[in-house]
């Protein structure tokens, strides 16, 4: 037998329970180990609260759309391809997103937000298969990171870095990768020791915007410290300067995940490959800070590593800035650009070049190079009128967490063959006899 409300109050029950339900609901999402309140909406960063104590950012964490079209791929294939010609093999490692290396920490309000693990771990492995397909060797290092957290999880509670322990799981898999490439009998060899240096805090930025909105103090972000040494000979029986001068050296750019000193990722990859890592990475430096930096200064030009590990959050997508900063790494790897004479390069008061020019002299693909002269200088302006006399303009700055190298890379497009015989170049900084300027053809790429 069928009850039915009389009409009069059918609808009033269902808008009780309907209330009802809406009031549980957020009672739910209202609770909060530490008394944390307006979390998903604040402005400055937006996050939910998971369970014991660990945090998610709603943009970075719960992202599943990571962003790699063709084009980008491709333009890493030809970055790849430009290193390996001159003896550097590119080891890139996307960082796996909080969420997917620790999805049992997630609160239930993440499916409201779009979060499925299925189609975000998808995602992740198709931007590692894309990149293989292209040549580029990518590790994926989101199941060591997984299996990794027996001391301790892979990342903080209140913050999105990885712990010592995430990092040394990772660092193992990218040598397990390394060691299976040609090249790795060029490395210099050396034994290294790694010692525990007791519980150590970072200082975490993330968990002082948090802090403002709850109650309760949230968990420090510390971790297992560890610091990685390499012996003397004396002490381990290996002569790591018998290696000879052809032996090489293994780089690591990347963020302030690989630049966080409690986590040690460069002792545990120096650890593991047993061979020096010279770490370049830059805090705050995004996807390209710290590559940008490192490819056009003198260190690697005269200097080039066997191995360039490059690490970056999966997030931070490398089309982001459209095609120039891929093509203005790829420029600086491949280093053959032709130098325009002194005698056609004229100085203009205290900080702009002149060039003169041969009609034609700039294909269309072409990247000018620019060098101030002064490795301090971190922003140049490229000027030239075309054909139909309008003007092409394009600047460089180098933000200001970057190591400063003074040298520049602009592409000119399909502008080049439309170029009169002049162009200008504005530097911040200038010394008149140390410039340089070079036209680079990236057809090949």
């Amino acid at each position: 037998m069928r009850y039915s409300l009389p009409k009069s109050s059918r609808w009033p029950g269902v808008v009780v329970c309907a209330l009802s339900a809406l009031l549980l609901h957020q009672n739910v999402r209202a609770e909060s180990m530490f008394g944390c309140a307006n979390l998903e909406t604040d402005k400055q960063l937006s996050v939910v609260e998971g369970t014991q104590g660990y945090f998610f950012r709603i943009i970075a964490d719960l992202r599943m759309d990571q962003q790699l079209s063709e084009h980008t791929a491709d333009e890493m294939a030809a970055l790849s391809d430009a290193l390996e010609a001159g003896g550097t093999t590119l080891v890139y490692v996307p960082i796996p997103t909080k969420s997917l290396v620790m999805p049992e920490y997630l609160p239930r309000q993440a499916r409201d937000y779009g979060f499925d693990y299925g189609v975000a771990k998808r995602v992740y492995d198709d931007v590692i298969t894309r990149l293989r397909n292209h040549g580029v060797v990518t590790v994926d290092v989101l199941g060591a990171m997984q299996r990794g957290g027996e001391q301790e999880p892979a990342f903080f509670q209140a913050d999105f870095h990885w712990t010592s322990s995430g990092a040394r799981a990772a660092a193992d898999e990218i040598a397990s990768v390394i060691q299976q490439l040609p090249g790795i009998d060029d490395l210099a060899k050396a034994s290294f020791e790694t010692k525990p240096v007791g519980r150590q805090p970072i200082i975490s930025t993330m968990r002082r915007l948090l802090q403002a909105s709850c109650k309760q103090a949230l968990p420090l972000p510390e971790t297992n410290a560890f610091t990685t040494t390499e012996m003397a000979a004396g002490d381990s029986g290996l002569d790591i300067f018998g290696d000879g001068p052809s032996k090489r050296a293994v780089a690591l750019v990347g963020t302030s995940y690989s630049d966080l000193a409690a986590s040690n990722f460069a002792g545990f990859l120096s650890q593991a490959l047993s061979s020096p890592v010279t770490n370049y990475s830059i805090s705050g430096g995004n996807q390209f800070g710290s590559i940008t930096s490192y490819l056009t200064s003198k260190v690697f030009a005269e200097a080039r590593p066997r191995f360039l590990i490059w690490e970056n959050p999966i997030y931070n997508s490398l089309g982001k800035f459209g095609d120039a900063p891929l093509l203005e790494l790829r420029t600086a790897a491949d280093q053959s650009c032709h130098e325009i004479e002194p005698d056609d390069i004229s100085t203009v008061g205290n900080s702009t070049l002149e060039i003169a020019l041969q009609d034609g002299e700039i294909p269309n693909s072409a990247v000018i190079y620019a060098y101030s002269g002064d490795d301090r200088s971190r922003q140049a302006t490229l000027r030239f009128r075309l054909n139909d006399g309008h003007m092409f303009e394009s600047s460089i700055r180098r933000a200001d967490r970057m190591i400063s190298t003074g040298r520049y890379y602009f592409p000119v497009r399909y502008f080049g063959m439309q170029a009169t015989q002049k162009i200008n170049l504005e530097f911040d900084r200038m010394s008149a006899n140390e410039v340089s300027v070079g036209i680079c053809n990236t057809s090949g790429g």
